[in-house]
C-alpha cells in the first residue's frame, strides 16, 4: 500500500508563557513517542509531524524512509519569539536545547511592558520580515504543511499583542493553512492591571484570524497541576 503523505505542523511559540508551554510540549512529545515506540528510537511518520530528522554532525536533512531508521538528531518544527531573552535563553540552555535551530529564534531585549499595543503596533511591524522569514524557512522543510500551532498568553503584552500580530501575519501569508491557537487566559487573581484590556483586544484578533482556538484558563491549569501532584482537588 502507498505510504500516506506526512502532514507537518509548525509550532510558533510567542512570549514568556508561549515559550514555557512550548518547552513542556516538546518534552512531553518526546516522552510520549518513546513510551509508544517498540523500544527502538526510530524516526517515523508520527514524529515527523512535529520534528525534522537531521544528521547529528552536519545538520543535513535526512529522509523519513520506512519509519525504522534510527534517530540521528532531531530538530523541532518551531519558531521561538519573544521581546525579551530570559525564557528563550533558559530553553536554549536546557536539556532540550539541541532540538532548536538557533536561526529559528527571534528575540528582542526590552519587553512589551504588559501592553497589547506595544506588542502589536511596535514589535509586530518591527519584526514582521524576520518572523516571516523564519516561518518560510520552517515551511521549506515540510512536504505538506498542514497547520500552524500558536502558543501564547492573552494577558501579557508580548503574548497578546505580538501573538495576535503573528496570527494575523500567518493568515495573510498562508490563508489556506490551518491556524490553531492555544491561548492561555489570565486568572481572576491576575494582578497586572492591563491584563483584562490585553485579553479583550487579543480576543478580537483571535476570533478574526484563528481557524481554531483552544482557550485555557491559567487558574484551571494550576489546579490541574496541584491535583496531579496530589494537592487540592480542582
Amino acid at each position: 500500500a502507498a505510504r500516506p503523505m506526512v502532514r507537518e505542523v509548525i509550532t510558533v511559540q510567542v512570549g514568556q508563557c508561549g515559550n514555557q508551554v512550548g518547552s513542556r510540549f516538546w518534552d512531553l512529545a518526546l516522552r510520549e513517542h518513546a513510551a509508544w515506540s517498540s523500544g527502538i528510537a526510530a524516526y517515523d511518520e508520527p514524529m515527523s509531524t512535529f520534528f525534522r530528522h537531521v544528521d547529528a554532525r552536519s545538520g543535513a536533512p535526512l529522509a523519513l524512509g520506512d519509519g525504522t531508521v534510527p534517530i540521528s538528531s532531531l530538530r523541532a518544527r518551531a519558531v521561538m519569539v519573544d521581546t525579551e531573552e530570559g525564557v528563550v535563553s533558559q530553553v536554549l540552555r536546557s536539556p532540550l536545547a539541541e532540538l532548536f535551530d538557533r536561526s529559528q529564534v527571534l528575540a528582542d531585549v526590552s519587553g512589551a511592558g504588559n501592553n497589547w499595543a506595544h506588542g502589536h503596533e511596535h514589535y509586530g511591524p518591527l519584526h514582521r520580515d524576520g518572523l516571516l522569514e523564519r516561518v518560510r524557512r520552517a515551511a521549506s522543510h515540510c512536504d505538506s504543511l498542514q497547520a500552524f500551532s500558536l502558543l501564547h498568553s492573552m494577558g501579557g503584552g508580548t503574548g497578546s499583542g505580538l501573538g495576535s500580530y503573528v496570527l494575523e501575519a500567518l493568515a495573510d501569508e498562508y490563508p489556506r493553512t490551518i491556524r490553531f491557537a492555544t491561548a492561555v487566559f489570565p486568572s481572576e487573581s491576575d494582578d497586572v492591571v492591563t491584563s483584562p484590556y490585553n485579553t479583550v483586544l487579543a480576543a478580537a484578533e483571535l476570533a478574526e484570524h484563528a481557524t481554531v482556538a483552544m482557550p485555557l484558563q491559567n487558574a484551571a491549569l494550576a489546579a490541574m497541576v496541584d491535583h496531579a501532584e496530589g494537592g487540592a482537588t480542582p
